[in-house]
């Protein structure tokens, strides 16, 4: 059985998600950001933040698991990711992929045709998810990270030349990972 063979949902981060969307954060990231970041970033009405929620019964109750997140910010021509997390026990899930998606509905819905992101010139596992969403090396930051000066690589995804990748990708996905679509 699937560790995701529970109903999984995606919604808008709450503030009541903050001190769970931290720890994950922790977990996930050395240079994680602190609580006051999540809290501003709520209040601000250009970001969007979203949770991936498991859902489990225990004891005849509903029991809620924040395993990721994503946050964006809306531009003038283009959506900003700012962070996208997975827990580490839930990577190679489909789980980052699916988050993914979901950040494009975003861009789409707010009929922004591209989208910009800047990731850890050493994560290169992140790079290869976002090249398999179509996103293209335009760029790098000279030490942009401030915990250790890391430079960062800048992507960047045009959605309307990738419309039918994206498509094609969102069906495959649908296919192997049926429960991350409820």
């Amino acid at each position: 059985m699937n560790k995701f063979d529970t109903l999984l949902t995606i919604r808008d981060m709450a503030v009541t998600d903050i001190a769970a969307v931290k720890k994950l954060e922790s977990v996930a990231f050395e240079d994680a950001w602190p609580q006051r970041v999540f809290e501003t970033e709520l209040e601000n009405g250009f970001a969007q933040y979203r949770v991936a929620l498991e859902h489990k019964s225990q004891n005849k109750r509903r029991a809620q698991n924040i395993f990721g997140y994503s946050g964006v910010w809306f531009m003038v021509d283009q959506l900003h990711l700012v962070s996208i997390a997975i827990h580490p026990n839930y990577r190679r899930s489909g789980m980052g992929e699916r988050l993914m998606f979901d950040v494009v509905d975003q861009a789409n819905a707010a009929l922004l045709p591209k989208i910009v992101l800047e990731v850890r010139k050493s994560n290169l596992s992140a790079q290869l998810l976002y090249e398999k969403f179509a996103f293209e090396k335009i760029g790098e930051l000279k030490n942009y990270y401030k915990d250790n000066h890391e430079d960062a690589v800048v992507m960047l995804c045009k959605l309307d030349i990738h419309e039918q990748k994206i498509q094609s990708l969102i069906e495959i996905h649908r296919t192997r990972y049926p429960h991350l679509w409820t």
